[in-house]
């Protein structure tokens, strides 16, 4: 059995003090998203046997990863995160 890995819809915003990631993640709990921050880069892996999700996303500037706010509803993950 081949498990597909999807690219999901992403949208960032480069807002006054924050960065706006908006993720689309539409069957996914919000206990299966791993999120990894490596300089301006934020890899996202999410998902379980029936779907998965990988993506590497390019901020506009490195941002502070402590200083991270996560919100998950419906299958829409938000994240802001304070910029350096």
């Amino acid at each position: 059995e081949i498990a597909e890995e999807r690219e999901p819809i992403v949208d960032i915003f480069d807002e006054k003090e924050e960065i706006l990631v908006i993720i689309e993640l539409p069957g996914v709990d919000e206990k299966e998203i791993k999120l990894d921050l490596k300089g301006d880069i934020l890899l996202l892996e999410a998902g379980d046997e029936e779907r998965k999700y990988k993506k590497e996303i390019l901020l506009p500037t490195k941002v502070d990863s402590a200083g991270k706010k996560m919100f998950f509803k419906n299958g829409i993950l938000e994240l802001r995160f304070k910029k350096l």
